[in-house]
């Protein structure tokens, strides 16, 4: 996963880190919160890549069977599951199908992109028509599309109806909302805290009725507590890697 997490900014960092922070298991959060105080004094390649090898353990402690995890650790294995293991996981909670094969960004790109399609084509007609105008479409424009389409949506359609910071909007909105939904308000809140003066490069895209919008969804069956981590760190990853293709290509 180190193609990940080579393309995360300072305040991924503090999100991720926000978001793995618990008393209950053995993430070590506190190491990471040291390692990027360390980055942020000097952000050197060394510094990154001592802050990505700690937290790709992490995501990969919470990603696995905390039973299973000690038992790798004790017998000389790596501890933790693989990351291809980890977004299938999430892929399956979530209801989405991603291809087995390919680069890990490859598989969160498909993972974010198939979510935030199947999330709006569930919505109602009246809730898409008005997330698209949130975003800055036209309210002609915008309701001619969704009867156009008939709850049938795809991205490729979406790209050619609209701008793509149309798209990437509704995207970034669409996961965000659904992290904020699985990690409660309070916690939400608290990370926020964490991030506060570092101005995240994705606040400007979510504003509070689009929160509130989103948190109307259909609970997403967890097969676990763990998942309340996995699933959102997995879904930031996977916007990540957007940003950065969006940027590339651009």
């Amino acid at each position: 996963m180190h193609d990940v997490l080579r393309l995360l900014e300072r305040d991924d960092y503090a999100f991720l880190i926000g978001l793995l922070d618990s008393s209950f298991n053995a993430t070590d959060s506190a190491k990471l919160r040291r390692l990027l105080a360390d980055l942020e004094t000097q952000d050197s390649a060394d510094a990154r890549a001592v802050l990505n090898r700690q937290l790709e353990r992490e995501l990969r402690y919470v990603g696995s069977s905390e039973v299973l995890y000690w038992a790798r650790y004790l017998s000389g294995q790596e501890p933790g599951v693989p990351f291809e293991e980890v977004v299938q996981d999430v892929a399956k909670a979530l209801k989405v199908e991603v291809p087995r094969l390919g680069t890990h960004r490859e598989q969160l790109e498909t993972l974010v992109t198939e979510y935030a399609t199947q999330q709006f084509a569930q919505m109602t007609p009246a809730e898409q028509q008005r997330l698209l105008e949130q975003l800055g479409v036209e309210q002609d424009k915008a309701a001619a599309f969704v009867k156009r389409s008939a709850g049938v949506f795809a991205l490729p359609m979406l790209i050619t109806a609209f701008n793509l910071v149309v798209v990437e909007g509704l995207i970034k909105t669409i996961i965000f909302g659904t992290i904020a939904k699985l990690i409660g308000t309070r916690l939400a809140q608290q990370i926020l805290v964490f991030v506060a003066g570092r101005v995240p490069w994705w606040v400007q895209w979510i504003g509070p009725v689009a929160w509130s919008l989103s948190l109307g969804w259909t609970a997403i069956d967890l097969q676990g507590p763990a998942m309340r981590k996995t699933i959102p760190a997995v879904l930031y990853l996977g916007v990540c890697s957007l940003r950065a293709s969006n940027a590339a290509s651009s």
